[in-house]
């Protein structure tokens, strides 16, 4: 075989691979419009799980980008300014993430359904809250949340949502000195993933697209782990933090220590 007929028979052979890829990429896209239409079949309801978790976790979502936004602008503590931008910009993607899937599934982000009305019977109760936040906040309980309530009510003084903080909580955040503020955003923010625990907890349970169950799943892994190093973070700031605690009682002498003659530690008579 001379040179040229070598040349002429690799010719010959290097359609056979370009069509081979061809159908492949036929084939990619075959499949990704019949995953396309299977999907828009598949189309959650409006009033479904599905929808109702996507757009309230966004809502939810929301307020967390908003804390940890200021957070993380006024802190002082390396720490405090990480995890609040770790929160930040997670939880800002995830937005975004759900706001497309409303609009691949044809649902406007905003709604006159109730907010949690998807939760259907599911239990609302929450943990204990962390040390040092006063929770539910004056008098109320989850049972008198404003379940009807919709995303244009955040500005109540009431939460809308399990863990969500009062719109005076958070604008508390951006009047507090350094220290102070980086304790409340703490406590603020472990309830606040307690309460997306909660609600990613009913996703699973009553949600059935794939997507939306595997997201929820997501969302309880990383809030749970967040919540245990919050707890650590305030543990530490709490135990360290130079607020003197005020007692009205007046302080009690204290006893000599043994072998210490008792003239040595004179108690006025008038103590």
């Amino acid at each position: 075989m001379t040179e040229s007929d070598s040349a002429d028979t690799s010719f010959r052979r290097s359609p056979w691979p370009i069509a081979a890829i061809g159908l492949g990429l036929l084939a990619m896209l075959l499949a990704g419009l019949s995953f396309y239409l299977v999907d828009r079949l598949a189309t959650p309801a409006n009033d479904s799980a599905d929808v109702g978790f996507v757009r309230d976790m966004s809502v939810h979502h929301a307020q967390a980008v908003e804390m940890a936004n200021i957070a993380y602008r006024r802190t002082e503590d390396p720490e405090i300014a990480r995890i609040a931008l770790d929160i930040a910009t997670t939880q800002q993607f995830q937005i975004g993430m759900m706001t497309g899937w409303l609009d691949i599934w044809g649902r406007t982000v905003s709604s006159d359904l109730p907010l949690m009305g998807w939760m259907g019977n599911f239990d609302m109760t929450l943990p204990s809250p962390p040390p040092g936040l006063d929770d539910p906040p004056a008098g109320m309980d989850m049972g008198a949340m404003d379940h009807s309530a919709t995303p244009a009510a955040g500005n109540s003084k009431t939460p809308i949502m399990p863990g969500m903080a009062t719109q005076s909580q958070v604008d508390e955040l951006q009047t507090l000195p350094p220290a102070q503020m980086d304790i409340r955003f703490l406590q603020l923010m472990i309830r606040h993933h307690q309460g997306g625990v909660m609600m990613a907890h009913a996703a699973l349970e009553k949600a059935e697209d794939e997507h939306v169950r595997n997201f929820a799943q997501q969302v309880i892994d990383t809030q749970d782990a967040e919540i245990a190093t919050m707890l650590a973070m305030l543990d530490d700031r709490m135990a360290t933090a130079a607020t003197p605690v005020a007692s009205p009682v007046a302080a009690t002498p204290v006893a000599p220590a043994i072998g210490t003659p008792v003239s040595a530690t004179p108690v006025s008579a008038g103590t």
